[in-house]
């Protein structure tokens, strides 16, 4: 008995169909290459880190076993960790400075204001970069005052500061968080003995001390707090007690941080245990307080 006419079930496919599903195959995978890459750039945006199956799927409007798929080459890919039910990225994204400046404004200008009002007329002052420490610049309002510094932002505000003599640490600039390190601001900094040192930070940790994303920069932070009298960490509640970061340097025995009162009070009672003097701001009474900052358009 011969095979029937037409197309049976162990008939080979034909060239002509085996390119149609390789068409079909490589839009699907353009589409799904380009999902996970907004995946990724949505755990970016969020302040956890963190994204559920749900939330991913309703956002894309596919199915949980499409997003399954997804994290499952993302986790392979070393982009993502899972966590239970979702997903988290395997380390704090870095921002853009833009982005940062965006980012807990309020808490900031708070953690900002006080730290600036430790300084007394006529101190030397170690500035470290980062938006944090440029709230401490914005609201610097001593006479006669030196300040060290290697943050791009903190030079753009204090130009417009004629109480304040500004002393730019040299070196290599990295643009995306414009700090500048190296070798060379290593080297000024050793014939300085500041009386602060204003010590930015990507993280706190009470075991490694204060993070940043670099060895370059990690080395400078490290000479700053060892060339000042008085060490104050300026850092929001988002950066406490987190240690997803590479690069340390350590805290000495006895130092201040400065935070919002959100921060989380068991990470703080630990810091407290190796020799921080903690205090909390209220990002609300920063907002409720008019101020003209120096170096600011009235």
């Amino acid at each position: 008995m011969g095979e029937p006419d037409g197309a049976g079930p162990f008939e080979p496919q034909t060239t002509a169909d085996q390119a149609d599903d390789d068409l079909v195959a490589r839009r699907r995978d353009v589409r799904g290459g380009k999902r996970r890459e907004q995946i990724l750039q949505l755990l970016q945006t969020v302040e956890s880190g963190a994204l559920s199956v749900e939330e991913i799927a309703e956002r894309f409007g596919v199915s949980f076993a499409t997003v399954r798929r997804d994290l499952s080459r993302l986790h392979q890919d070393r982009h993502i960790t899972r966590t239970y039910g979702g997903v988290a990225l395997t380390g704090p994204a870095e921002l853009s400075i833009h982005q940062r400046h965006l980012e807990f404004t309020a808490e900031k200008d708070a953690i900002g204001r006080r730290a600036a009002e430790m300084v007394a007329d006529g101190a030397v002052v170690i500035l470290d970069a980062g938006t944090t420490t440029e709230f401490v610049a914005r609201h610097l309002d001593a006479d006669d005052a030196t300040v060290f510094t290697n943050g791009i932002g903190a030079i753009n505000v204090l130009l417009g500061n004629d109480d304040v003599s500004v002393v730019v640490l040299g070196g290599r600039l990295r643009a995306v968080n414009q700090t500048i390190s190296g070798a060379e601001a290593e080297h000024m900094l050793h014939s300085v003995v500041a009386d602060y040192a204003f010590i930015g930070a990507d993280a706190v940790h009470p075991q490694y001390g204060v993070a940043s994303r670099t060895l370059e920069q990690s080395r400078l932070k490290t000479l700053m707090m060892q060339r000042a009298r008085q060490i104050v960490v300026v850092a929001d509640r988002r950066k406490i007690n987190t240690d997803q970061f590479n690069y340390w340097s350590p805290t000495p025995g006895r130092w201040r941080l400065i935070t919002d009162d959100d921060a989380d009070a068991t990470a703080l009672s630990e810091l407290r245990a190796v020799g921080a003097d903690v205090e909390l701001v209220s990002p609300l009474r920063a907002l409720t307080e008019p101020t003209t900052l120096k170096g600011s358009p009235s």
